[in-house]
């Protein structure tokens, strides 16, 4: 899809607003979730869609990764599960963080499982489950070194005791989360795979079956096929982005995520002029100056000055000066045709040129996850498909 095409499209959606906008390819997003199943052998993926999918926008991406075969969707918050629900979702929706202070009805009632950590958290689901009349499927989760949320092997037998006496509760899956993300492969996570191992033996035991495991999310699914057990739960990788720079993702991924913006202003500046707040940047010659509508405010990390660029048809436009909260300055002295109104890449392709949410984690040392979740709501979520 061309440029101008895409900022058709994109008038037609935000008539009357600021022309600052990401647009979501659902095509890209169903690819990925059929590569990465192919590439665990079939195993079910669950979807891991917490923070708005990693700033992806939860309700444009959930159903298309449930019309595409997602297993089920993970959460990290109760308002997240509900909103998929209220959106239509019917998939399984495992909560990751844990029993709300409130307590389980509402997700009781919305049909949302629960990733318990303790055995207290274990009495007030099954209360929870017997008050609505119900069983309550969860998944238990093990610490096996990440001294997060997870049951301490220490406290497993007494967990599967007060399993014993809770008829309303069912043991659905265990999981468990691995620390290293440098080396996911190594020595630190085999050592977290086998305390899973064991603890899983120990359930078979206790319950006369074994439940099914699941550990992998998007690092593991770089290479480390041990962890995969019997599903994974990717979240970076879903939407094409490396959880690492060093790490290699499975074949067939790409972005499914573009940052556009129009250009509010183009000015010609002698050499020598302050640019921005602080005058942090000096032209070193007669400049085009052309003012982006985004800023922090949107998400645009202050660090790309200096350090990374927007693209238009191709060409790179640095950013300069300090990124303010709704405006940002990029230099477009080698673009002479460049016009208020035009639009500009911030993340995506352009005229064959093309810039990654990975390149901007390189470029400012930021990481990836941190780029995507920190892009506001206030930028419209699109699905400009054309099919």
């Amino acid at each position: 899809m061309t440029g101008d095409v895409r900022a058709a499209l994109a008038s037609t959606r935000l008539a009357g607003r600021r022309p600052a906008w990401l647009e979501i390819d659902g095509p890209a997003l169903a690819a990925n979730l059929h590569a990465l199943r192919r590439a665990v052998g079939g195993r079910p993926v669950w979807a891991v869609v917490k923070a708005d999918a990693y700033g992806h926008g939860a309700r444009l991406c959930a159903p298309v990764l449930e019309a595409a075969g997602a297993a089920g969707f993970v959460v990290a918050l109760p308002e997240e599960g509900v909103a998929l629900r209220t959106a239509g979702i019917r998939a399984p929706i495992l909560l990751s963080g844990g029993l709300p202070a409130d307590g389980a009805d509402v997700l009781l009632a919305h049909d949302i499982s629960l990733s318990l950590s303790d055995p207290a958290q274990l009495i007030l689901l099954e209360e929870a489950a017997q008050r609505v009349g119900r069983v309550a499927g969860f998944h238990l989760e093990i610490d096996t070194g990440m001294t997060r949320l997870g049951l301490d092997l220490a406290a497993l037998d007494e967990f599967l005791r007060r399993l014993g006496g809770a008829p309303s509760c069912r043991l659905d899956a265990v999981l468990s989360h691995l620390a290293p993300i440098a080396e996911p492969g190594g020595e630190v996570a085999r050592r977290q795979l086998a305390d899973l191992a064991a603890s899983l033996d120990r359930v078979a035991r206790a319950t006369g079956r074994r439940p099914t495991a699941h550990l992998a999310a998007s690092p593991a699914l770089c290479g480390f096929a041990d962890a995969w057990l019997d599903a994974v739960r990717p979240g970076m990788l879903l939407y094409g982005i490396r959880p690492a720079a060093h790490l290699e993702p499975p074949a067939g991924l790409a972005p499914v995520l573009a940052w556009r913006a129009a250009v509010l202003l183009v000015r010609e500046v002698p050499a020598g002029t302050p640019v921005g707040y602080e005058g942090t940047f000096r032209t070193t010659r007669r400049s085009r100056v052309a003012v982006l509508c985004v800023g922090y405010g949107d998400g645009l990390r202050r660090e790309v000055a200096g350090h990374a660029w927007a693209i238009w048809r191709g060409q790179r436009l640095p950013y300069i000066g300090l990124v303010n909260m709704d405006l940002a300055q990029v230099d477009a002295t080698e673009v002479a045709d460049l016009r208020a109104g035009d639009i500009v890449t911030l993340v995506g392709e352009d005229g064959g040129a093309g810039i990654r949410i990975d390149d901007l984690a390189r470029l400012t040392g930021r990481t990836a996850y941190e780029w995507v979740t920190g892009l506001a709501a206030r930028l419209p979520r699109l699905s400009l498909d054309l099919e």
